[in-house]
């Protein structure tokens, strides 16, 4: 029986901050307690699982106040068989993913991308700049850039509701085998700061990262500008066996 009210406190709950602003304050505990006729250790059972997804946040004296949901983004150093990429592992978790394509053009690559890609500085890429948001609320900026001679259908593409790595796998039957990824901090700019709705110099997590594929050729090179309050990235080492 406890067990059942746990469960319809912690889902009252869920509904309930899903509601509210991000900053929002619950009540106090003694009067969530009075409200749903349960003790403080039931009631505590179901607000630390929502802190603990990130829905809530405990502040120290002053009390439990409403969060954005952190949605893991899962990299892994060396795949045993496919990089996935963010689109898909959100969409195995339930969640809805949407992009919002701000940049889709050609461009020359440049020193930079060419050491990146393995290409011509004079080659042409693909530039792909999207704003992507997961059950509606804005998570990160990704921008990343193909091979023109290889992928031409990518400037032409729709990316608002599938992936890139997606389209290149049922497109080119590429399979993606490793992602080298470099993660670090970016502080936004004005631009940065008003699609992602954060004030003008905020600090993002910048994750660059190169996506091979089975002959180890580099295929989209790229980074991806991370709120911190609303994700993180996760990273699974495996050791080579001896």
């Amino acid at each position: 029986m406890a067990e059942h009210k746990y469960a319809q406190v912690r889902d009252h709950l869920l509904r309930r901050v899903s509601g509210l602003p991000v900053g929002g304050q619950l009540p106090a505990e003694a009067a969530l307690c009075d409200e749903y006729a349960v003790s403080r250790i039931t009631l505590r059972r179901a607000v630390d699982e929502l802190v603990n997804d990130g829905y809530l946040i405990r502040q120290h004296g002053r009390g439990t106040f409403v969060s954005r949901p952190r949605y893991a983004l899962k990299h892994r150093e060396r795949f045993v068989s496919e990089v996935t990429g963010f689109f898909t592992q959100m969409t195995r978790q339930g969640h809805a993913v949407t992009s919002e394509v701000l940049t889709q053009k050609r461009t020359r690559a440049g020193s930079r991308l060419a050491a990146a890609l393995d290409i011509s500085p004079a080659a042409p890429v693909v530039r792909l700049e999207r704003l992507r948001r997961v059950n509606g609320v804005t998570h990160h900026l990704a921008e990343s850039f193909v091979a023109e001679e290889r992928f031409p259908d990518v400037l032409g593409a729709d990316f608002t509701a599938t992936s890139l790595y997606a389209h290149l796998r049922a497109h080119h039957d590429v399979v993606l085998t490793r992602n080298e990824i470099v993660v670090g901090l970016h502080t936004c700019d004005g631009r940065e700061a008003h699609l992602l709705d954060v004030a003008d110099g905020s600090p993002l997590l910048l994750a660059t990262s190169t996506v091979f594929d089975l002959e180890r050729r580099p295929v989209v090179h790229g980074t991806s500008k991370f709120l911190p309050e609303s994700a993180e990235l996760s990273f699974d080492i495996l050791a080579d066996a001896d």
